[in-house]
């Protein structure tokens, strides 16, 4: 065989092996998809037509919210003479006040962080009646677009929401969230797309596997 031929043969073997290992990374799952995808197909162009509003802190708590509970606090355990409904009261406050230093204290704030991650990413799964991302949560912002199909979300109460092509839904950080891709909400369609765009600060662990809060 001469040389340029055999060139030729080993650069093909190299591109077959290199396509043979995309197909397998992309073909992986972690937490149902939210870190692998396939992109579509090039002029591919797609416009979201409804978005919602999101905390860039991962406790989903403010400073003014703990000033408030402070001043609640204050306010009550300044009462010499309290009556048993003012006890009440103060008990509940100060327990919520503990609850949301301690969330705000140990949250991840986006604003807070030098450097940040963005990964976007592009799934294709069919409707399935097992299929699910699995419970988990996010270090930073999330938004998924959904380009053709029907997500089904759930959050740890085991609420539910449909996010369908042309919406877009913007996940806070610290948010337990579970998604579906239900086939009696998908009859019809071969696969649920959706884009997902990740940002995290860097160095942190992204997306954070969860306990199951509820079966839905």
């Amino acid at each position: 065989m001469r040389p340029t031929i055999q060139r030729l043969v080993r650069s093909v073997a190299k591109l077959a092996a290199f396509a043979t290992l995309v197909t397998l990374v992309s073909a992986s799952s972690v937490l149902g998809t939210l870190t692998t995808g396939t992109l579509p197909t090039a002029g591919f162009t797609f416009t979201s037509v409804l978005s919602n509003t999101v905390s860039i802190s991962g406790s989903g708590v403010t400073a003014e919210q703990i000033a408030t509970l402070q001043k609640y606090v204050k306010n009550l355990s300044a009462i010499s003479n309290r009556t048993a409904s003012q006890d009440a009261a103060l008990a509940s406050y100060a327990a919520r006040l503990a609850d949301y230093q301690a969330r705000y204290a140990a949250s991840m704030d986006l604003r807070a962080s030098k450097a940040a991650n963005v990964k976007t990413t592009y799934s294709r799964v069919p409707p399935s009646a097992t299929f699910e991302s699995g419970w988990h949560s996010h270090n930073g912002p999330v938004i998924v677009t959904v380009t053709n199909g029907t997500l089904t979300f759930y959050d740890k109460a085991c609420g539910t929401w449909d996010v369908s092509a042309g919406q877009t839904f913007i996940e806070s950080p610290g948010q337990l969230l579970n998604a579906k891709t239900l086939p009696a909400k998908n009859a019809g369609i071969e696969n649920v797309e959706w884009f997902t765009t990740r940002l995290f600060p860097a160095g942190a662990i992204d997306p954070v596997p969860a306990a199951v809060p509820c079966t839905p």
